[in-house]
């Protein structure tokens, strides 16, 4: 699960710093967020 959170987290930045689309470039903000939000919940879950 952590590895997947940190894909999104990924996604996000990768909306954020593409050039071409400003739709992506909108939503990244929330992307990261998200991500950066299943993190902090996953991380705590035992292994």
């Amino acid at each position: 699960m952590e590895r997947i959170a940190t894909a999104v987290i990924a996604a996000g930045v990768f909306m954020l710093l593409q050039p071409f689309s400003m739709a992506l470039y909108t939503y990244s903000f929330l992307t990261t967020l998200a991500g950066t939000a299943l993190f902090t919940i996953v991380s705590k879950f035992p292994e």
